[in-house]
């Protein structure tokens, strides 16, 4: 029983989560299928196997399917604490991928209420969502409680969510500000893959609309991801190249260069005609930039996407 909770977690979680492409991923969820078909008729109504139902058609970017399995796996895990939040995060993240911000917020406000996690970042998601959704004064209510929830210092997560909050506190959140806010966290998290292209369009046309000099740098980046979702692979390296040419945005959002400089590398490893000039670039994320926020998270895909040229031509 344990071993194969602890398989799905590895296929449903940490893999995706890692890969440089969706090939590795794959395998894994006919793997979790597999073995959710065979647990599904022992244990029907186990919350945790249905969790990991709903996290496989998230995947598979079956969302309302997917926020239906979480819902009813919440309402199983009535009396398993620790499951209900679980299960109340991926709603929280299923909502953003739809972009339903209320249903978002109440789900993060429910946990920054209740999870002794990470209040601060909590606190951080359901004030960009409540935001995004169009309630200011609330979503600015909420960026104001970040600091004091601000309890790990040395932890990354809770750093970026109160420098974050803090600068739109001080600049004061519009609804396309927290809108911003919203779809970065879906990159970092790597789930822009799973939104639907309706939502892309619509979320890259928030992003367009955006002419706030500090924050162009990590417009560019976002909307570059996004073109690369739709496949639209030229507009995407063009705002790829904006980004990495981002020098005042650097100051505000210190991974954008680093990060635009990993996913025009991974973008031009795809042609053995650029292949070259890609692995330059990895290697320039990770040698030539440091102190910037998810630091580790970046040098463990560029390990990856390097590790995928040595397969094909040997470093």
């Amino acid at each position: 029983m344990e071993s194969r909770l602890a398989l799905l977690w590895y296929h449903t979680v940490v893999q995706p989560f890692f890969a440089l492409d969706g090939s590795d991923s794959r395998a894994g969820l006919l793997e979790a299928k597999t073995i959710l078909q065979k647990k599904s008729v022992t244990y029907p109504n186990s919350s945790l196997f249905i969790f990991f139902r709903g996290r496989v058609q998230r995947l598979e970017c079956q969302i309302n399917s997917a926020l239906a399995s979480f819902h009813d796996a919440l309402e199983f895990a009535s009396d398993q604490r620790e499951i209900q939040h679980v299960c109340l995060y991926e709603i929280g993240w299923c909502s953003m991928i739809e972009m339903n911000f209320e249903d978002a917020y109440k789900a993060f406000e429910r946990l920054k209420n209740e999870s002794r996690w990470s209040q601060c970042y909590y606190a951080y998601l359901t004030g960009v969502c409540q935001g995004a959704s169009g309630d200011l004064d609330g979503a600015n209510t909420v960026f104001q409680d970040v600091p004091k929830l601000f309890k790990r210092k040395n932890n990354q997560i809770e750093q970026f969510a109160f420098r974050r909050a803090e600068r739109l506190r001080k600049l004061g959140a519009t609804q396309e500000l927290c809108i911003l806010g919203v779809v970065e966290v879906l990159y970092l998290w790597k789930a822009l893959a799973n939104c639907s292209s309706s939502k892309l369009q619509l979320m890259s046309q928030v992003l367009q609309g955006l002419d706030d000099p500090s924050c162009q740098g990590l417009k560019h980046l976002l909307l570059g991801a996004i073109q690369k979702c739709l496949g639209n692979i030229k507009d995407a390296v063009q705002s790829y190249q904006m980004a990495v040419r981002d020098e005042l945005g650097r100051l505000n959002n210190s991974y954008v260069q680093p990060y635009a400089y990993y996913e025009l590398g991974c973008v031009l490893l795809a042609k053995p005609e650029t292949l070259s000039k890609g692995r330059s670039l990895l290697l320039q994320a990770k040698e030539n930039c440091t102190g910037y926020d998810f630091e580790n998270r970046l040098h463990v895909r560029i390990h990856t996407a390097l590790a995928s040229v040595k397969e094909v031509v040997p470093l």
